[in-house]
């Protein structure tokens, strides 16, 4: 487990950012809110060297995550859009698969710049690894205290890669073949449009036997949200890139 920080820059330890739309993305792939013409928000870009290189070699490949959301008159974002990629309870999970959150794997395109088509246009923040910027501050973070509640599979309630999720509520899982990679707090994101209902984001990814008929350049699945922890999937990423997709 490793903290993230948050930069208003890039910076050479950047493994990716938040809001601000999205960079080198082929305009077809960014994803529409089911029945309407309406483009979603960019959330959030991983770049692929979040992870080593023996298991993410595609170095040219981003994973953009994105959401159906729209601006209340009286502040914040409507419930009734961002309750369709948030999850209450074990059952709610099958709400996920209606496509108001997606995340897309494409090879970034050296021509295309930054872009923002959604409506709602989130702050940009970059974001960095603690233990890749200063070891000694990461060790003192890891206190025995921190490592506990890691070891013991409760997670720490801090925007993070890796690790183990952390609920405020009871445990939502999702299937055994999603493996956790991310977790992002909401007032990390933005402090006034709670776009996940005062919850939690987290990213999976599933990493299983790549089916080789699957297209190359582009993958878009659906991505969980849960109250009190939005939990999202990207599903067979890491396998077709480790497999030279």
């Amino acid at each position: 487990m490793s903290k993230l920080l948050f930069t208003s820059s890039k910076t050479p330890h950047s493994i990716g950012y938040i809001g601000g739309g999205a960079e080198h993305i082929p305009l077809e792939l960014w994803p529409k809110v089911p029945n309407s013409d309406a483009y979603q928000t960019h959330l959030f870009t991983l770049y692929s060297d979040f992870l080593p290189e023996n298991v993410f070699p595609r170095r040219n490949y981003y994973i953009s995550v994105f959401i159906s959301i729209e601006e209340h008159a009286l502040g914040g974002v409507k419930d009734s859009i961002s309750s369709k990629y948030t999850v209450n309870c074990q059952d709610d999970l099958i709400l996920l698969n209606d496509g108001f959150s997606c995340a897309v794997l494409y090879e970034r395109e050296q021509a295309i710049n930054k872009q923002d088509l959604g409506n709602i246009s989130l702050e940009r923040k970059f974001f960095e690894r603690l233990d890749e910027i200063d070891k000694e501050a990461d060790a003192k973070y890891n206190e025995d205290e921190h490592l506990f509640f890691e070891d013991n599979g409760m997670g720490l309630g801090v925007s993070k890669i890796f690790g183990n999720p952390y609920f405020e509520q009871d445990i939502i899982y999702p299937s055994p073949k999603f493996n956790f990679c991310l977790q992002l707090l909401e007032e990390d994101i933005d402090k006034k449009l709670h776009i996940f209902q005062n919850g939690i984001g987290y990213f999976y990814y599933e990493s299983r036997s790549p089916d080789k008929t699957f297209s190359p350049s582009a993958c878009k699945t659906s991505m969980l949200t849960v109250i009190q922890g939005c939990i999202t999937t990207s599903s067979d990423i890491m396998s077709r890139i480790r497999d030279g997709l």
